[in-house]
Parts: structure tokens; sequence; C-alpha cells
């Protein structure tokens, strides 16, 4: 695990595991920075694990970019797929399962620019990346995230100009 970009950051993924605690969040790994004296003046911080966490709690709601994982449980598959999307956030997600039909069911039905099967974290330089909602506009990335570099103009020549009657005139 390497460290955080800042120490504005390595602050704001700790008051993120602060807030988690205070709202219920049981804390299993992690949570604090490390102890040991070769990362003790850096931007380090624990992988850290939640469970027994509500879909309407802050650490699931929000984008921490930090080494934090909640796990929530739920029963159904249309209930994971409503409780993944119900976020203004849509930058990726993943999911497991050996279920041919259920791979397909449920990565077309969630609403992220990236979501992984059986993996995660995986990135190809030919696929695009980019997300839904508010994580993001536009793509980067493979042809597509080229295409956003360009600037696109229609030229339109008639070397023999008659009337084309588009709109039925006579």
């Amino acid at each position: 695990m390497g460290p955080l970009i800042s120490k504005e950051h390595l602050n704001k993924v700790e008051e993120y595991v602060a807030i988690a605690k205070e709202e219920g969040a049981k804390l299993i790994l992690g949570g604090k920075r490390p102890t040991s004296s070769d990362l003790k003046d850096g931007f380090f911080y624990e992988p850290t694990l939640f469970v027994d966490c509500e879909n309407d709690m802050r650490i699931v709601q929000e984008e921490v970019f930090g080494p934090v994982i909640t796990i929530e449980k739920f029963k159904t598959e249309e209930e994971v797929i409503a409780r993944a999307n119900d976020t203004i956030y849509g930058l990726s997600a993943g999911f497991w399962t050996q279920n041919a039909d259920r791979m397909e069911r449920v990565s077309r039905a969630l609403q992220f620019g990236t979501v992984w099967v059986n993996d995660f974290n995986v990135y190809f330089v030919q696929a695009p990346w980019g997300g839904y909602k508010q994580s993001g506009l536009g793509r980067e990335l493979g042809k597509i995230g080229l295409e956003e570099y360009t600037e696109v103009k229609h030229i339109f020549r008639n070397y023999a100009p008659e009337p084309f009657n588009w709109f039925g005139t006579k």
C-alpha cells in the first residue's frame, strides 16, 4: 500500500473513518496510520475495512479515495443493484459471481463508468476510463478518450448547386 497524495488527503481519510464509526459502521481492520518507524513520516494509512454499513452512511455514499472498503449486506440481486446505483457518483464498481447470466444482467444494470467482474482495479490503455453522474464528464484512454481531444468539422461542398427541396417546397 503506497502513501496518499498529501497530508490534507490523509486527514480527509481519517475524517471519513471517524464519521463512519460515529454513524455506526463497525471497524474490522485498519483505521489508523501505520506505527512502524519507516512509515511514520509519510502520508500512509492502513487498509481499512468496515462492516455493518448502511447505504445512507457517508462512508458508503461518498468517494473517500483512500484505502477504505465497506461491506453491506443484501438479500436480492435487485436490492444490491438499487443500492449500488443509489449514489450521486459512478466511477467504478466491481462484483464477483460465477453465474454468466448474472454477470451480464448486473454489469448492464450498474450505473458506473467501469464495471469489473471477478476482479478489481484492472486497467487497460485501450479501454475508456471515466465515470457516470458526478464522477466525471467524458472519457480518457482508448479511442473514445482520444476523441475527447478532437474538434470535428463538417464541410459540405456543392459543386452543382440545384434546389434540394428538402422541405417539400416547389
